[in-house]
């Protein structure tokens, strides 16, 4: 059983016992990646589907519902970032600054940044951290998957796993997810073998 079968089978176990929440959450960090297969995406949104057929829960949020949501657990807090994806975020600073700085969930702070990135929005955030405050400038950043070390990273994985594409499909979603957590700063491409290295040396564990 590969990588996706299995989690197809955890995601619908959770589904089975009623977890709903989790359930959601697994497939939101699935789609959330740069590099999914066809068929297995499709299998995700069919199960998204049927969780929110079985919730009955309306994701339309306006703005004091985001408020609250960022307020609550880790399930509401991505679905609240995700609605702000949605946003022009210029017009949402206030509520971007007050998430960002304060203790909320690592994860939908970190994809809360990727979205200011993406817009290049130009304005000093501070991001709390692990207990740290972080001072930065989204529009002085790069998109993650446009910054030169995760070129070069990812130039070294396609030459590493180039007759394992099973193995680099999995190399290329554990990148994104290291810039991701590498976040507010890009990852340097002096760090970029050694970073792919570590990707390897993980896989290879893996598929033993």
């Amino acid at each position: 059983m590969n990588y996706y079968d299995e989690t197809l089978d955890r995601i619908k176990g959770l589904f089975a016992e009623k977890q709903y929440e989790e359930a959601k959450r697994l497939i939101l960090n699935e789609l959330e990646l740069p590099y999914v297969p066809k068929d297995f995406e499709e299998e995700l949104y069919v199960l998204l589907r049927k969780i929110k057929e079985a919730t009955f829960h309306n994701e339309s949020l306006n703005d004091e519902d985001i408020a609250e949501y960022l307020k609550m657990d880790e399930m509401h807090q991505m679905i609240a970032v995700e609605e702000l994806d949605k946003r022009n975020l210029r017009n949402e600073l206030e509520i971007c600054q007050k998430y960002l700085s304060g203790d909320g969930f690592l994860d939908a702070k970190l994809l809360l940044i990727d979205s200011l990135i993406s817009q290049q929005i130009d304005h000093v955030f501070v991001l709390k951290k692990n207990e740290e405050l972080i001072e930065f400038d989204p529009a002085k950043l790069k998109p993650v998957c446009e910054a030169q070390g995760f070129k070069a990273c990812l130039k070294a994985l396609e030459e590493t796993f180039m007759k394992e594409p099973s193995m680099l499909v999995l190399a290329k979603q554990l990148l994104y997810k290291e810039a991701l957590y590498a976040l507010p700063l890009n990852i340097e491409e002096k760090d970029a073998s050694y970073l792919a290295e570590k990707i390897e040396k993980y896989i290879r564990k893996a598929f033993e």
